[in-house]
């Protein structure tokens, strides 16, 4: 799921930012998105299952939850002035990354300020239904 959001993030890059395939974390924890403004950083798939029924024969249907978080810096005083298509490039990723067999996928956007920079955070979220018999 991470190679495929890379490739679509790599295949439609916006000019003015680049993507990396690092993982936005240091072995320490330390926010590499935070010391290089304007690189798009992907982060590891989380998965949580949330039961919806159980039946009476032992089976479970529930959903599977997948988000997939992206990370990207820029200069809070002077944004870059393709970001507004960035953020429109990426918000659009969630559909068209070719994940398939979703029930649903949704793109939240958050952004916070640190110092003088504005870390933009996507969280492409994958719903899938599960069951066993």
């Amino acid at each position: 799921m991470r190679e495929d959001i890379l490739d679509y993030l790599n295949d439609n890059q916006v000019p003015e930012f680049t993507v990396t395939d690092q993982l936005p974390w240091t072995k320490d924890g330390e926010a590499l998105y935070l010391k290089n403004l304007k690189v798009l950083y992907v982060d590891q798939p989380q998965t949580i299952q949330e039961p919806l029924f159980d039946t009476l024969d032992g089976g479970f249907g529930g959903n599977e939850n997948t988000t997939v978080s992206i990370y990207v810096t820029t200069d809070a005083k002077i944004l870059p002035s393709n970001y507004e298509a960035m953020i429109n490039t990426v918000k659009s990723g969630v559909i068209e990354t070719g994940i398939s067999g979703e029930t649903q996928k949704v793109t939240n956007v958050t952004t916070e300020y640190t110092a003088d920079e504005l870390v933009t955070r996507f969280d492409y979220n994958f719903t899938k239904f599960i069951c066993n018999n």
